[in-house]
């Protein structure tokens, strides 16, 4: 790995979608959602996090239930807190051993979470996903079938990125995103090749 690069934006940017158009392009992309729900599994974990907040985030099979964790920790800012406290730094160092595993030499971490972890500290490069709250709004509820109420709770349990980045509006669909994407993608290359 030549450049990580963090990627984030709050929930219903588009992040998702940027990322995969930067693993299109050749970039290996380190999902932090995905190696979170890993990381779930990890008995040290699901125990310190039962210790938290109760057996009743278990499901049937004895593996945290996402959404009765999520209704605690994104109705509560403290909660949140303590989740994210117990599972960042693994989070982060799993994402890094994937990225060096990968060979690429540009590797992007996927994560909302990227300046409350400390994972933006490692980064070259941040870039930041935005749209305005309507178009948010409706991806989440279609997106993860709730109701607006829930969306609007998980939009306000996130922070804008807060520190010098590189910012990419996306209003106006994935042809336009993936336009800005690629121009930026080239930038990085670059970098890396020392034409910048």
């Amino acid at each position: 790995m030549k450049m990580l690069i963090g990627l984030t934006g709050r929930t219903g940017s588009g992040k998702s979608c940027a990322a995969r158009i930067f693993e299109d392009l050749g970039a290996f992309v380190a999902d932090c959602d995905s190696v979170a729900h890993e990381i779930l599994f990890d008995n040290e974990i699901k125990k310190k996090l039962c210790q938290l907040f109760s057996d009743s985030i278990l499901d049937s099979e004895n593996n945290i239930d996402r959404k009765a964790l999520g209704a605690i920790v994104f109705s509560d800012e403290k909660k949140l807190l303590l989740l994210n406290g117990v599972v960042h730094k693994a989070i982060v160092e799993r994402c890094l051993s994937l990225c060096k595993e990968s060979g690429k030499d540009i590797c992007i971490m996927d994560g909302s979470e990227l300046r409350s972890s400390g994972a933006d500290l490692l980064c070259k490069h941040i870039v930041v996903i935005k749209a305005d709250e309507k178009t948010r709004l409706e991806r989440i509820m279609s997106r993860d079938n709730i109701n607006r109420e829930d969306a609007l709770k998980r939009m306000n349990s996130q922070k804008d990125y807060d520190k010098e980045a590189i910012i990419i509006e996306n209003n106006f669909g994935e042809d336009v995103l993936r336009e800005k994407i690629r121009l930026l993608y080239n930038k990085f290359l670059g970098e890396i090749n020392g034409q910048v």
